[in-house]
């Protein structure tokens, strides 16, 4: 009889083992989950940041932008487009720009672009920003975002943007 008693108990010491493991185990992979979340969210946070220093530190033109922005298909990105005034007097700079899609999309929409002149003395730079708006596009879908930087009313320099749909 003594024997059927301890087993009984060593059954019971081995399920109670058991269920503290698969609650220490599933706390644990809930924990990492979390930890990889925020480590993507700040790894693509540091990414956009980088991208725009680069873009800052690399610019040596009249303009420079991004090549390309990768947004998803109901999504919104923010790009900034640097501008130097190379000019020997001072240049009024305005920004405008235009979305230009394949035949039979319209899903892309700007947003948040600077509207105002900016007095540039010889030498300064300043930046102006925009935004685009994915409303659900297809992923695939692409688009272009055409820049011009106009003096007064005469061009001074262009750039596009690539706008991929993930």
């Amino acid at each position: 009889m003594m024997n059927k008693k301890g087993a009984i108990e060593f059954s019971m010491t081995t399920i109670m083992v058991i269920i503290i493991g698969v609650a220490v185990l599933a706390l644990g992979l809930t924990w990492i989950r979390g930890t990889f979340t925020q480590v993507g969210t700040i790894t693509e946070s540091a990414l956009e940041n980088a991208e725009t220093i680069f873009g800052e530190v690399g610019f040596t033109g009249r303009i420079g932008a991004p090549a390309t922005i990768i947004i998803d298909t109901s999504d919104a990105k923010k790009y900034r487009v640097y501008v130097r005034n190379t000019k020997t007097t001072d240049a009024t700079l305005s920004m405008v720009t235009a979305i230009t899609q394949p035949a039979g999309t319209s899903c892309l929409t700007q947003a948040g672009v600077s509207t105002g002149t900016v007095t540039l003395r010889p030498g300064e730079q300043t930046e102006f920003g925009g935004g685009v708006i994915s409303n659900s596009c297809p992923s695939g879908s692409s688009g272009v975002i055409g820049i011009t930087i106009n003096d007064g009313g005469s061009g001074y320099a262009t750039e596009a943007i690539a706008v991929n749909i993930a």
